[in-house]
């Protein structure tokens, strides 16, 4: 039986058939492309891509980027280009929401920091400063909604999409997540629960394939939205029970940690991250974010010529030893979400000097992003009352390539142990296996893992107090 699975993600858009015989996912066809601007071309994207791998599938999932998505005119047709997640667009209006409802109330409600990049933000911004396409919106679709809108005809998402939104009420411990927007943080900015999407309960099918067939797929064919791309990830890679910890690496990082009990709000607020339920909808998670991590590895490509020219650089600088002052980029091309939260913070190399080549700032920048990562651990740990070295972080993602050397200085800097999945494109994977599971065709098996040669070197220790220091006096 194979099984269509979809990620819409900030960089590209990538398409898998998956075929799932005796408790295995194999990939049998693939496709990717750079994400478009508008929705209408996103759409066209996926179809070329759907073609391109094969339509002979009994169930499809779409995964996404959050918090990214396009105004619908009242034919469902998008309008204009996608809105993408951007702290920096809409933070006047995050402001403004959090000063009118409170920043601990919202954040209670919501598991969500007051951002610019938040939809409920967006959509602020839209009324005050797109009058033209906000007067024409009749409905709001995420990217995984819009895809799902063209298949189906029915515009609706998952939970762990709509709870990136800010207009999302994160259940009480126990509850059952809510299958609606919430009418009083929708009225904040003139918005009303119909002209958002439905909210799917876990393991719900979304819908099915048009009358007709769409994009070469089959009539009824079970559609299912998977959720946010990196929760989707982390539930692919087996991170589904408490004390689970994932860490997905793709243009942004995030790090989700599943939890036994619920944190103090206020203080998972203070670090700059997110209270979430998974994938399953059963548990708690704590998610951090950094949204410049394979982002940052593209800049310093730019720096030295492009990604030929940086790939021996960095053969080298796994090699490179590392001592107690050894340069160390503070990885911030556009702020700091998590942890000590700094919309100011930005790429700086600390302990660079004449004698340092790009070799040395090569291992900067890869031992910048692995610390970072650290922190993110560390204090996602401390906040679920754990122990930041015990047990393993399952990593998927672009920083996965066997023996890379991002992996490596990941593995290096600690604090845990390392798995590494496989499988590449594994939020695709994900999403297929997700749809035929709740379609009730095959088994919620787990994509493979294994250990990571290496584990934490004590050198990091010292690197790692040097970078905290760095990036909290430079806030």
């Amino acid at each position: 039986m194979r099984s269509l699975g979809l990620d819409i993600g900030t960089t590209n858009v990538k398409a898998v058939v998956v075929d799932l015989h005796g408790g295995h996912a194999t990939v049998v066809a693939q496709a990717s492309a750079p994400t478009p601007a508008g929705g209408v071309a996103l759409q066209r994207t996926v179809a070329r891509l759907v073609a391109g791998v094969g339509t002979d599938v009994a169930a499809v999932g779409v995964a996404s980027m959050a918090e990214t998505g396009v105004p619908l005119d009242g034919d469902g047709v998008p309008v204009g280009d996608l809105v993408r997640w951007d702290p920096s667009r809409a933070q006047d209006h995050a402001d403004d929401l959090a000063a009118a409802l409170g920043a601990g109330a919202l954040f209670a409600a919501t598991g969500v920091r007051p951002s610019g990049k938040a939809p409920l933000a967006t959509w602020a911004h839209l009324r005050a400063e797109e009058p033209d396409r906000w007067t024409v919106m009749a409905r709001w679709a995420g990217a995984a909604d819009l895809v799902t809108l063209a298949l189906t005809g029915r515009l609706v998402t998952d939970h762990t999409l709509a709870g990136r939104t800010m207009a999302y009420r994160l259940p009480a411990p126990g509850a059952p997540v809510p299958q609606g927007f919430d009418a009083e943080l929708l009225a904040a900015v003139g918005l009303r629960p119909a002209q958002l999407p439905d909210v799917a309960a876990p393991g719900e099918v979304a819908g099915r394939v048009r009358v007709g067939g769409v994009w070469g797929l089959r009539a009824g064919t079970p559609v299912v939205v998977a959720g946010h791309d990196h929760p989707v990830g982390a539930w692919a890679a087996g991170v589904r029970a408490p004390g689970g910890v994932a860490d997905s690496v793709g243009t942004a990082e995030s790090v989700v940690r599943v939890l036994p009990e619920r944190p103090d709000p206020a203080a998972v607020a203070a670090a700059g991250m997110s209270l979430v339920r998974t994938v399953e909808g059963r548990h708690e998670a704590l998610v951090a974010g950094s949204g410049t991590a394979g982002a940052a590895l593209a800049w310093w490509a730019e720096q030295v010529g492009g990604f030929p020219a940086l790939a021996p650089l960095l053969h080298d600088a796994a090699s490179r030893p590392r001592g107690a002052g050894s340069p160390l980029l503070l990885p911030y091309l556009r702020g700091r979400q998590a942890p000590s939260p700094d919309p100011r913070a930005r790429a700086v190399v600390v302990g660079d000097g004449p004698r340092r080549d790009d070799v040395d700032r090569t291992a900067a920048v890869l031992d910048g992003l692995a610390l970072h990562a650290r922190w993110m651990l560390t204090a996602q740990a401390e906040l679920a009352g754990a122990d930041p070295g015990a047990g393993e972080v399952h990593v998927l993602g672009s920083a996965t390539a066997g023996g890379s050397a991002w992996l490596r200085a990941k593995a290096a800097a600690g604090p845990a142990p390392l798995r590494v999945v496989g499988e590449r494109e594994a939020v695709a994977v994900g999403a297929a296996v997700l749809a035929a599971h709740r379609s009730g065709l095959a088994a919620a098996l787990v994509l493979p893992s294994e250990p990571v040669g290496v584990g934490p070197e004590p050198v990091y220790d010292a690197l790692y107090d040097r970078f905290v220091t760095a990036a909290l006096d430079r806030g």
